[in-house]
């Protein structure tokens, strides 16, 4: 026993030994290179009272609200911070929307406007545009969107209730309205319509809207169902009539349209595409595309 004492005594000799040999008395202060400053972590949420998207339909109304905030209260502050926002996730598409900001919480409404005028260009559907802090501590900064590198906000972003930045998009929102009236044909894969022929959809609510099939016998409504999130456009499997037209032997015609990206709405060209899959007492057709589009 008093040997493996011995033996761990000078195991622990020589350990401390080697831990204080590593550095001298006279070797000078850490560089600079290795200090640590510690960096305040801000949040960019969205506020739920301001527009969530920009709508190209009525770029007008959008009024984007977002706040920058400490993620932690109470804690040392930045010294000030700049708002920058970025376009369509390229760092190197970065302006100051507000600079020189001291004091947070601060809140912030954005127009359309606004971003076109920073950008120099005219919105677009499936731009994006992001907005957060660059964040100085004393003389340095720390930017949210760098040219190379990850941002400041992107370790924290699993932390809950944390928002890193916050997002518009530009989208064409989906208004009833437009999907209503005579559509023309543009293209009909299954041949029951030709190109150029006028189909009409009647508005139901703001979410649904039909139209007829005449290529069928004693014709019934086909209910269309818009998500309003994504504009996807379904149909869940209903009975269209009692017989093709063309072979009265196919009885009892049905159709479904699923959820997909090939299924939807475009409200900025007013277009309606539906991938249709039709059954029959005799069996089903594949999918066949239907391409409306108001005039």
């Amino acid at each position: 026993m008093k040997i493996i004492k011995i033996n761990k005594l000078l195991l622990a000799s020589l350990i401390a030994v080697a831990v204080f040999t590593g550095c001298e008395k006279d070797d000078g202060p850490i560089s600079e290179a290795y200090t640590i400053t510690a960096v305040p972590t801000i949040s960019t949420p969205i506020d739920p009272t301001g527009s969530q998207a920009i709508d190209l339909l009525n770029k007008a109304a959008f009024a984007g609200k977002f706040k920058v905030e400490q993620y932690f209260p109470g804690t040392t502050p930045p010294t000030k911070i700049d708002v920058v926002v970025r376009k369509n996730a390229s760092n190197t598409n970065v302006k100051v929307f507000k600079a020189g900001v001291t004091s947070l919480p601060a809140a912030y409404t954005v127009t359309a406007a606004e971003i076109e005028a920073l950008f120099g260009a005219t919105i677009a559907l499936g731009d994006r545009y992001d907005f957060a802090p660059d964040i100085y501590v004393g003389e340095r900064k720390f930017e949210a969107f760098p040219a190379t590198g990850t941002g400041i906000g992107t370790g924290h972003a699993g932390h809950p209730l944390f928002s890193e930045f916050a997002r518009f998009s530009a989208i064409c929102a989906y208004n009833p309205d437009i999907y209503q009236g005579d559509f023309v044909v543009v293209s009909d894969a299954f041949g029951d319509f030709v190109p150029g022929e006028i189909v009409t959809l009647t508005k139901i609510n703001n979410t649904q809207f039909s139209f007829i099939d005449p290529y069928v016998t004693n014709p019934k409504p086909i209910i269309v169902t818009i998500n309003t999130l994504n504009n996807q456009a379904t149909v869940t499997k209903q009975k269209i009539g009692d017989a093709f037209v063309w072979n009265l032997g196919y009885t009892n015609p049905n159709l479904t349209v699923s959820a997909s990206t090939s299924s939807f709405v475009a409200p900025c060209s007013k277009e309606l595409r539906l991938n249709n899959v039709f059954s029959v007492d005799q069996g089903t057709f594949n999918p066949y595309l239907l391409v409306l589009r108001k005039p």
